[in-house]
């Protein structure tokens, strides 16, 4: 009875625990590993898994959730190299087949995710050698810039949905519309809701795109895939 008792209460000890540890990983096989997070890089993912520290990569992990600052990572080729779709107009792109074969994924946050996935990272540009008044090489002006871009699972397709910062080449929020649009046309009804909106902007984007997901979410069950 003392076993049985003591053995209970060892149960009822983890089940607290488990439900106290909010943060947690989502392998490559499907199983859900609850835990600590200590950091989150584009590298890697430190975490305290039942007292012990461990270091995942991506290639290991489809999904994180780091509770604490209530962000959701998943492993992706985004960042590491995407083209643009011959004659797309507007232009939408695709990750480079060369980048899945040779490049390492990285862990990207994520802002939405379901048959639209949408992706949030910063990116640095210029910051290159140039020729000062005085005939000497010095550093060149370098600026951050984030971004915004929805992956449909079922085409591979991407669109730029935002890029915040000094860049030149952004798209205008029409023709970021034209391919949300194009994105949401298989649910005719939401995309002539779309149609008829007048003020364009990231935050309808990002509720059209959130509303097409639970749609979806009755009817699909997405496999494992790294995009």
């Amino acid at each position: 009875m003392f076993f049985l008792s003591l053995f209970a209460g060892m149960i009822t000890t983890h089940q607290v625990r488990a439900q106290e540890l909010k943060d947690y990983v989502i392998t490559m096989k499907g199983d859900t590993i609850y835990g600590e997070i200590g950091s989150v890089k584009s590298n890697n993912v430190k975490m305290l898994v039942d007292s012990e520290k461990k270091t995942y990569y991506p290639p290991q992990l489809y999904r994180i959730y780091n509770h604490k600052k209530e962000k959701h990572y998943a492993t992706s080729f985004i960042e590491v190299g995407i083209e643009k779709i011959r004659d797309s107009d507007p232009k939408m792109y695709v990750i480079k087949e060369k980048v899945k074969l040779k490049k390492k994924p990285l862990f990207t946050e994520i802002l939405h995710d379901g048959d639209i996935i949408v992706y949030n990272f910063r990116k640095q540009s210029g910051g290159g050698m140039i020729m000062g008044a005085n005939g000497k090489m010095m550093n060149g002006f370098s600026t951050s810039s984030n971004y915004y871009y929805a992956l449909k699972r079922s085409t591979g397709e991407i669109a730029e949905l935002k890029i915040s910062g000094l860049l030149i080449g952004k798209m205008s929020k029409k023709n970021r519309y034209l391919n949300l649009a194009k994105m949401i046309a298989d649910e005719p009804k939401l995309a002539a809701k779309l149609e008829n909106e007048e003020k364009l902007h990231y935050d309808l984007f990002s509720n059209y795109i959130r509303e097409y997901n639970a749609i979806k979410k009755a009817n699909d069950v997405y496999p494992i895939m790294i995009f």
